[in-house]
């Protein structure tokens, strides 16, 4: 998706490398602080199941990430 404003060329993507890196490097960082731990080993269930774990736990890691978010006062 490209914005014109004004007469500057915006759009989403950050075309610097070096700091589209920096900003990757702290958004790695925010996800590792909330990283959940995963059971190990082979577990055989219907769809369904993964999809409401895959669920559950995309759900806390974003508690634990806006908890520390509000925290830091951002």
């Amino acid at each position: 998706m490209t914005r014109i404003v004004g007469t500057q060329n915006r759009d989403e993507f950050i075309r610097d490398p070096v700091e589209a890196w920096h900003r990757g490097r702290v958004l790695d960082q925010m996800l590792a602080a909330t990283r959940l731990p995963m059971k190990h080993g082979v577990m055989r269930a219907p769809h369904h199941v993964f999809n409401k774990i895959d669920d559950l736990r995309q759900l806390e890691q974003a508690r634990l990430l806006n908890e520390k978010l509000l925290a830091s006062g951002q």
